[in-house]
C-alpha cells in the first residue's frame, strides 16, 4: 500500500489487463495496489503481519494452537517499507514478505517492487536492513525475491505444499497494513484452487493495502502462500498465491540458467522438500564434475540448500565465473563436488 505523507492523491493506472475472465484488474504503480472490476466487483492487493519470536524448527505434524503459530512464524516473517516522493509530493508504502533463507533472501510479491528514494525490510524485533530486488516473477506469479545483508543468520520459513491445503482449515495471515507492522489476522481457506488454479481464497481475515507479500501460515506453521489481492465487493475475501506455484516460477523462471551469465547444467526439484537433482546437461560443469540424478544437493561453498528453491536463489547470487563447491548426498555418502562454471 503507498500513500501520502503530504495529504495528496496518488495517481493509478488505467485498466489494462484481465485477471480472470469477465475481470479485469488497474494497478496504481506508486501504492502497490491492484484494483479489479468486473463481474465480482472491486480487488484490491493487500498483504500481512506478526508478533514476536521463536526460533524452534515447526515439524509437519501435530497442529499447533494459534499462539503457537503466531510465535513461531512471528519472527520469520517481514515488513517491507520504500520511501519516494514525485511531483505530487512524499509517499511511502507498505508491504511484507518472508524469510525464504537464513542468509537473508526475502520472499514477496512482485507487484510492491516498484523503487523509491529508499527501501528496507524490518525485522519482528524492529532491526532494519536496506534490500535490494534480486529477481522478479510477474503475471500469475507475482513473486519477488528481495536480499538483504544480515549481521546474522535469519529464521528462515519452512514452505508447506498446496496439496495438503483442505477447505475449512484454518490459517494465519500476518503483514503490515497500513504500516501496523506484524498485525496478525486469522480466517478460514474456503477455496484451495482458484485463478486458474495458481490461488488460494481465504475469508473471516480482514486484511487490507500493506498485506500484499506477507504470508499465509497453515496449523502447522508452514508458509501456504503469500498475499495476492482482497476482494472488496464481499466482506473479508481475499486470494493468495499458492505455495506450490511459487515453487512453479523457481522451476520455470528462477532456475532457468539461460538467464545468467554463467551455468552449472543441473536440474533439480523445486517441489520437493530437499534439492534433489533432476536432470544434468551433458558437457557442463555439473556433468564434469560427476553430479549424478538423483544426488541430493546440500551446500553451495557455505549456502546451506535445503529444498530446490534454495538451489534457485544460489544460482542467482552464487554462481559466476569462479570456482565453486558442491556438497551433495548420494545414497549414505555425502562427498564435495568442485565446479568450474561455464559461460553463456
Amino acid at each position: 500500500m503507498r500513500t501520502r505523507t503530504s495529504g495528496l492523491r496518488p495517481h493509478f493506472l488505467p485498466l489494462h489487463f484481465p485477471i480472470e475472465p469477465n475481470l479485469l484488474m488497474a494497478v496504481s504503480r506508486f501504492q502497490s495496489l491492484f484494483i479489479v472490476i468486473g463481474v465480482f466487483g472491486l480487488t484490491v492487493t493487500v498483504g500481512v503481519r506478526g508478533s514476536i519470536a521463536d526460533d524452534t524448527k515447526v515439524k509437519r505434524s501435530p497442529s499447533l494452537s494459534r499462539k503457537e503459530v503466531v510465535r513461531h512464524c512471528n519472527p520469520r516473517t517481514v515488513d517491507i517499507e520504500i520511501l519516494g516522493h514525485d511531483a505530487e509530493g512524499k509517499w511511502i508504502s507498505h508491504a511484507a514478505g518472508t524469510i525464504l533463507h537464513e542468509d537473508g533472501y526475502i520472499l514477496t510479491c512482485e507487484h510492491v517492487t516498484h523503487p523509491g528514494d529508499s527501501q528496507k525490510i524490518i525485522l519482528a524485533d524492529g532491526t532494519s536492513y536496506p534490500y535490494k530486488v534480486l529477481a522478479r516473477a510477474g503475471g500469475s506469479y507475482d513473486t519477488a525475491i528481495l536480499k538483504v545483508e544480515p549481521k546474522e543468520k535469519l529464521p528462515a520459513v519452512q514452505l508447506g505444499h498446496s496439496d495438503s491445503v483442505k477447505p475449512g482449515e484454518e490459517a494465519t495471515v500476518i503483514g503490515n497494513p497500513s504500516g501496523r507492522r506484524h498485525s496478525v489476522k486469522h480466517g478460514i481457506i474456503d477455496r484451495v484452487a482458484c485463478g486458474g488454479g495458481t490461488q488460494i481464497q481465504i475469508s473471516q481475515a480482514d486484511i487490507g493495502p500493506g498485506n500484499s507479500g506477507g504470508p499465509v501460515f497453515n496449523s502447522r506453521g508452514e508458509q501456504i502462500a503469500h498475499v495476492h489481492v482482497k476482494i472488496w465487493t464481499a466482506h473479508n475475501i481475499s486470494r493468495h498465491i499458492r505455495v506450490d506455484h511459487v515453487r512453479d516460477a523457481f522451476a520455470k523462471v528462477f532456475l532457468d540458467e539461460d538467464r545468467y551469465e554463467h551455468r552449472l547444467g543441473i536440474k533439480v526439484d523445486c517441489q520437493g522438500d530437499e534439492a534433489t537433482v533432476l536432470a544434468v546437461e551433458p558437457k557442463s560443469a555439473a556433468a564434469e564434475a560427476g553430479i549424478l540424478p538423483g544426488d541430493v544437493i546440500t551446500t553451495l561453498d557455505s549456502m546451506r540448500i535445503d529444498e530446490g528453491c534454495h538451489f534457485g536463489l544460489a544460482l542467482m547470487d552464487h554462481v559466476g565465473n569462479a570456482p565453486l563447491t558442491l556438497r551433495i548426498r548420494r545414497g549414505d555418502q555425502v562427498m564435495a563436488k568442485e565446479l568450474m562454471p561455464k559461460p553463456q
